[in-house]
């Protein structure tokens, strides 16, 4: 048996030899989350020896995350927001840039009567339910075509008070009018399918692919939901960082206005909104 120290840096070596990108933060998350030990153990409690179970069981997991198997599905859950999010194969992992998008439409309707919302290929519900939660009153619907991600924002929505309407449906049908249409599409193109990072080999390609161009999703999205968006409504996608001017104009070429495109925190094309007037 070995203690807490012991194999906090048998497996922070491993990851540094397999590439890992924060090796040290990564154990210490595994730990936490798979052995319930507390902040930074290597720290807190280093000297905590481990129980043969426990050690098989860090190690398994170790392993997988050394032939680039996500943190995030081996520990089951990730944040959003400030919130915990469950996630596991079959739905999109919450990313940090996505944050910009709920910020966005939190601003948007700061100052307004609350807001009827859809959230259109919304996977884990990570930005239906960070926006339910934000603003207060909203009603707010998260669309979900597949089973797989459609079980984790169920799963999410019941963690977090049941605080959306969830839809097991095909995200390019229209059926209500709403003051907000909000999505992280699939948008990933072809060629950017061949080379992705093998962490993002794992999860399902049907949130990741988005045509030949990447920007099916945006052009079906845009023209299909045009008269079920409110006057003075807006729209708002996430975007590859390449794709901004492309989503702008495919948004101005189906008559919103306003169009603008939204830098991140990296001075990267992230957000793209426009308004129906």
């Amino acid at each position: 048996m070995m203690n807490v120290k012991k194999a906090f840096e048998k497996i922070e070596e491993l990851f540094l030899e397999a590439g890992v990108d924060s090796p040290a933060f990564e154990v210490s998350v595994l730990m936490e989350d798979l052995l319930n030990l507390p902040r930074n153990p290597e720290i807190t409690v280093p000297e905590t020896v481990l129980k043969p179970e426990e050690e098989e069981k860090l190690f398994s997991a170790a392993e997988k995350r050394a032939k680039g198997y996500p943190l995030q599905y081996l520990i089951g859950n990730w944040e959003f927001f400030g919130r915990k999010f469950f996630v596991g194969e079959g739905v999109l992992i919450p990313r940090p840039e996505t944050e910009l998008l709920c910020e966005t439409v939190l601003k948007y309707f700061s100052r307004t009567m609350p807001p009827k919302i859809v959230d259109l290929c919304s996977g884990s519900g990570c930005i239906a339910i960070t926006l339910a939660k934000e603003l207060g009153g909203a009603n707010v619907t998260a669309v979900e075509l597949y089973k797989g991600a459609f079980e984790y924002l169920e799963r999410n929505n019941a963690f977090h008070g049941n605080c959306v309407k969830t839809a097991l449906r095909d995200a390019l049908e229209p059926f209500e009018k709403f003051d907000c249409v909000v999505s992280n599409p699939p948008y990933i193109t072809g060629e950017e399918m061949k080379e992705l990072q093998t962490e993002v080999t794992f999860e399902p390609k049907t949130a990741l692919f988005g045509g030949t161009d990447g920007l099916d999703f945006y052009r079906a999205i845009a023209k299909n939901w045009f008269e079920h968006l409110n006057e003075g409504g807006l729209i708002a996608f996430e975007i590859g960082d390449t794709q901004g001017e492309a989503v702008k104009n495919i948004l101005t070429e189906n008559g919103y206005k306003n169009a603008a495109v939204i830098k991140d925190y990296e001075n990267r094309d992230r957000v793209v909104t426009a308004i129906k007037l």
